[in-house]
């Protein structure tokens, strides 16, 4: 790896080195562009503090990368440069986030049948950003199947891509810190306690409390910041509005020219709806702070995407509403998967971290399973009047 070239001040790391590569990717357009896309899109209608950016979370994923890349580089033999490889792709790895973030995912799904990981990947392979990564040697394939979690080096992969990863650990503390929910976690301890074994990620025994912690913070900031109701409220908004609105995005050719979609960020976008009819009239609601309010909630319970449908034209039949006046929130929740989460290395054997941990045997159990209900101001006490006594299931 090169040597470093210029710091960055970080809240949550302290002073963040680039080299010359990192810097030359940090100042390209598909990079600065995620200055301009919020990392928490509807949680600063909760907390006002919550006005973090993809661009500052990219930083920290480099970062912690590169710390994990050390750890394994420094007990082989490596001939080649690990950290230097991990450090772009977790610089590179939310590149292809729409604007709004993960609002924008449904858009993405309907235009393209892209994720954003699929279109970070295509970034990466399409843009100046392949250029930059084959002037210094770096195969821009390579750091594309780290983003998809896919290298056949798979603690590569997992330090990118995992239950216990580099991006996980960063969003966890820079959201909470945002936000001001004031979750504690080592993650530094979890990076530096990082090793290899037979080509698999795994975590020194040491670290367990941290991975612990970590993985609770998760769990917490679900119910308190990434699915807070009034959040979530703004979200669906936000998803309705750019929905409604699919044809002005102009996505039919980003295959083959990305620029198109690197114009789109949270500002452009914006404007965008504000100019549409259906879009506009929520916008202006969002400007006013009118929102969606939740009627109705159910826990442990999820939907198929039909059975959303279903379930949302019975209610709007129950309570005389137009459908257009019911939102039906069930949102497939990714916590814990017990087959993504590295290995423990305690006393020279391999543990299950489940078995090592009942707190983390508990934890998988604990996967968020909700329904929401959501309408206007002026009908929610007749929603949650009419559905008061009533399940899911009695509904379909």
């Amino acid at each position: 790896m090169g040597k470093y070239v210029k710091s960055v001040k970080d809240p949550i790391h302290g002073y963040i080195e680039l080299t010359d590569l990192e810097l030359e990717l940090v100042d390209s357009l598909p990079l600065q562009r995620l200055r301009r896309i919020k990392q928490l899109p509807g949680s600063e209608y909760v907390y006002p503090g919550a006005m973090n950016t993809r661009f500052e979370h990219s930083l920290g994923v480099m970062h912690l990368a590169g710390l994990m890349g050390e750890r394994i580089s420094e007990q082989s033999d490596e001939k080649r440069d690990i950290v230097a490889l991990l450090r772009v792709s977790g610089l590179l790895h939310d590149i292809g986030h729409g604007p709004f973030s993960h609002s924008f995912e449904p858009v993405m799904k309907k235009s393209l049948g892209m994720t954003h990981e699929e279109m970070s990947v295509h970034l990466v392979e399409r843009t100046e950003i392949s250029d930059i990564l084959g002037r210094w040697g770096i195969e821009s394939r390579e750091v594309g199947d780290l983003i998809k979690g896919i290298h056949p080096r798979r603690s590569l992969s997992r330090i990118i891509n995992s239950s216990v990863d580099a991006d996980k650990m960063d969003y966890t503390v820079r959201d909470s810190y945002h936000t001001g929910a004031g979750y504690s976690v080592d993650i530094h301890r979890i990076a530096l306690n990082s090793m290899e074994h037979h080509g698999d990620l795994v975590i020194n025994a040491r670290a367990l409390e941290a991975v612990e912690s970590l993985l609770m913070a998760r769990l917490l900031s679900f119910r308190t910041v990434y699915y807070h109701k009034t959040s979530r409220a703004v979200q669906l908004m936000l998803e309705m509005a750019m929905l409604s609105a699919i044809t002005e995005f102009k996505l039919d050719d980003v295959l083959e020219e990305p620029d198109t979609f690197l114009e789109l960020d949270d500002y452009t976008t914006w404007e965008i709806l504000r100019r549409k009819g259906e879009s506009r009239e929520i916008i202006e609601r969002l400007m006013r702070r009118y929102i969606l309010k939740l009627a109705m909630e159910w826990y442990d319970i999820s939907l198929s995407a039909e059975e959303v449908e279903d379930l949302r034209e019975s209610i709007a039949r129950i309570t005389g509403l137009r459908t257009s006046d019911v939102v039906v929130d069930s949102p497939r929740i990714e916590f814990i998967k017990s087959t993504n989460l590295p290995l423990l290395w305690r006393d020279g054997n391999l543990v299950d971290p489940l078995d090592a941990s009942p707190v983390l045997s508990r934890l998988r159990d604990l996967l968020p399973k909700m329904i929401r209900i959501y309408t206007w101001p002026p009908y929610r006490d007749r929603v949650r009047s009419l559905l008061r006594d009533r399940r899911p299931e009695d509904l379909l």
